[in-house]
């Protein structure tokens, strides 16, 4: 079994940003030369998530909108008080919002390869999906198989 890895790196420019990295995860699977297995594409960031879902902005929109319903900016979170926690950087943000969302949809997703290909629906499309931008991302692509 073929183990390849590549990392990509993204500077966002919002707090709040979807952005497509379909095309990247396709190239590193052609360049994996990985026929059948699969790919995980991973965000090694606490307030960063990837997803799979439709690439249109008015869904995009309304994605948003649910996720600040669930975990708004405006209220109290224990994570801000950097008074009381411990290890605080100098340089933290108040984010308890962000990682709410980041856990609420998870760091990663896996996709099947077949025939070198990803297997995906056909509206689908891979997202890293910022909830505390902007700051520079790096986005893990693993490509495992045969």
């Amino acid at each position: 079994m073929k183990t390849k890895l590549q990392k990509i790196f993204i500077t966002t420019k919002k707090q709040f940003e979807v952005i497509d990295i379909t095309e990247e995860v396709i190239e590193a699977v052609v360049n994996s030369k990985v026929n059948e297995g699969q790919v995980t594409v991973f965000a090694p960031h606490t307030t960063a998530s990837i997803r799979l879902n439709h690439n249109e902005p008015l869904l995009i929109q309304d994605i948003m909108k649910m996720l600040y319903r669930i975990a708004p900016v405006d209220i109290n979170y224990s994570h801000d008080i950097f008074e009381i926690r411990q290890n605080v950087d100098a340089n933290e943000r108040s984010n308890g919002h962000a990682h709410v969302k980041a856990f609420l949809l998870g760091s990663s997703e896996t996709i099947p390869i077949q025939k070198g290909k990803i297997v995906k629906g056909e509206k689908q499309s891979i997202f890293l999906v910022e909830f505390d931008g902007g700051r520079d991302r790096t986005i893990v692509i693993q490509v495992m198989g045969e």
